[in-house]
């Protein structure tokens, strides 16, 4: 007799992403065996456990990310963090795109789903232009932008609102106009959609500016 499976649990199991699943209190559940590597725990052993128990330098940030799932159970609204600590209590910082997304479990109750994605293993160009695939780069492309300036670069590259970005990158409004002046005048363009276009014609759309690499939690939505 053929074993039934399930295709939920299955493509869990064979993707190549990390998948976790958390309920109410941010307990975790669910991992899949590519999460459990980031974590460095054994498969099937990360149930009942918080982000404080697999990940000691995250203490400080916590409640950054306790506010952002208890924002997604409240609006039912996904998120994206760039999370950079050192994960599997190992000496070198790992950096992850984590989408998370509202999960219901089949008892009713609401939870959260999340999917870690390492930056070393994606390419940043495929979301942007999906048929010019190149891997993240961490050095300047070009000298042409500051760092800080880069910082909006990305964000820009990323979709995010003007008026969001001041609160990812710790800075006010005028500091955020000042920046994008400094890039307009140094790139010849005159608007934001000009500025990001100026930039994926140069091929400078998978860098990543030591801003996003530094540990801690950076909410990007």
């Amino acid at each position: 007799m053929t074993k039934k499976v399930n295709p939920v649990e299955y493509y869990f199991e064979n993707s190549l992403f990390g998948w976790v699943i958390k309920n109410s209190v941010s307990r975790y559940v669910y991992a899949n065996k590519l999460a459990c590597s980031y974590f460095n725990v054994p498969y099937g052993t990360l149930t009942g456990l918080f982000d404080t128990d697999l990940t000691p330098d995250i203490s400080d940030y916590y409640h950054h990310i306790l506010h952002d799932d208890n924002k997604i159970l409240k609006t039912k609204e996904m998120s994206i963090a760039l999370k950079t600590f050192k994960y599997g209590r190992e000496s070198r910082l790992r950096s992850f795109m984590v989408e998370k997304r509202p999960w219901a479990f089949s008892d009713g109750t609401d939870g959260i789903i999340c999917t870690y994605l390492e930056i070393t293993n994606v390419y940043f160009s495929t979301f942007l232009m999906p048929r010019d695939r190149r891997p993240f780069v961490f050095t300047r492309p070009a000298d042409i932008f500051t760092d800080k300036e880069w910082e909006v670069i990305l964000l820009l590259l990323c979709g995010v609102k003007q008026n969001v970005m001041p609160g990812i990158l710790g800075i006010s409004s005028p500091a955020l106009r000042n920046r994008l002046i400094r890039c307009y005048d140094k790139s010849g363009a005159t608007s934001n959609a000009a500025l990001k276009q100026h930039c994926i014609q140069q091929g400078w759309d998978n860098y990543i500016p030591p801003f996003f690499l530094n540990t801690g939690h950076v909410l990007i939505t």
